[in-house]
């Protein structure tokens, strides 16, 4: 019993760059609320901007292993990665 929290906490998805506070200024106030809906249950909000865009399409690719999202969704986080 005591294992499987372990597991998840180890393995979990709040790792690297995904923990952050509040998204900078500039994701849009809708952006922050996708991110927060989505997201926040399970760890810190992410900030995409503080990650590359390959770190950002990495940590979603991770993402859509463990849920399902409406495809517009996914586009919408995919669209949020920093332009280098």
């Amino acid at each position: 019993m005591l294992a499987t929290p372990l597991i998840l906490l180890v393995t979990g998805c709040a790792v690297g760059n995904f923990i952050v506070g509040k998204p900078k200024e500039t994701s849009t106030g809708a952006n922050h609320a996708l991110l927060a809906r989505r997201c926040g249950g399970c760890h810190e909000i992410p900030d995409p901007h503080t990650m590359t865009a390959a770190e950002w399409q990495a940590g979603l690719a991770r993402m859509k292993r463990r849920l399902t999202l409406p495809a517009a969704e996914w586009d919408t986080l995919a669209a949020m990665a920093r332009r280098d």
